[in-house]
């Protein structure tokens, strides 16, 4: 931006963004980071606003964060965990707004192919999640049956209410900012899910 002649302070930036964040996380449409640096861009009185240049943002943006937003450290040894018990597993997570950059992003995951089927909500399906459309597309790549399935995710807004309309099971991971919903059960690491779905296989 201070290439184009704009320059803002990082403080300031980062509370317009995180607020614009929250706003497009809580409506149920396709999450599209070209529509954030125009909202951006908007309340900050700039006015370029030509999409060659704020696609080239996004994609900007998507390099940096893929770069430094490693996976949580007990993501890898938990999933791994699960697939030696012989658990079928799958990916659901919402498009990015720039087909293509999501499944990109999943395949840069150094333990991806341990998941036997991964869906992009919004690409793959015509909603984002919470529609339940991805719940069920993910059921059927993996040959399961939707009521004998178990969704966990971190995002309350999100992860419940697409899973729980086709009879999952919904499990939400404790992260910081993530308060809220009604799921079926909350671990407060991804390494408490082995004995949570062992419980659950128990109790069935």
């Amino acid at each position: 931006m201070k290439r184009d002649g704009y320059s803002i302070g990082s403080t300031r930036l980062f509370e317009h963004l995180r607020r614009i964040d929250h706003e497009m996380l809580g409506r149920k449409f396709r999450y599209n980071r070209d529509v954030w640096w125009k909202t951006l861009f908007k309340e900050l009185g700039l006015k370029r606003m030509d999409p060659e240049w704020i696609h080239e943002l996004t994609l900007q943006y998507w390099k940096v964060y893929a770069a430094n937003s490693p996976p949580f450290r007990d993501a890898e040894p938990t999933v791994r965990k699960l697939k030696r018990v012989g658990y079928k597993l799958g990916i659901v997570s919402d498009s990015d707004g720039t087909p293509g950059m999501k499944r990109k992003r999943i395949r840069g995951v150094p333990f991806h192919n341990i998941f036997e089927a991964a869906v992009v909500a919004g690409e793959d399906t015509p909603r984002v999640k919470p529609g339940h459309e991805s719940f069920g597309l993910i059921a059927r790549k993996l040959r399961v049956q939707t009521k004998a399935s178990i969704y966990i995710g971190d995002n309350p807004r999100t992860d419940i209410e697409g899973a729980e309309a086709l009879g999952m099971i919904s499990v939400i991971v404790k992260r910081k900012g993530n308060q809220g919903g009604d799921p079926d059960y909350r671990v407060p690491n991804l390494r408490a899910l082995p004995g949570l779905v062992r419980s659950i296989q128990r109790a069935r």
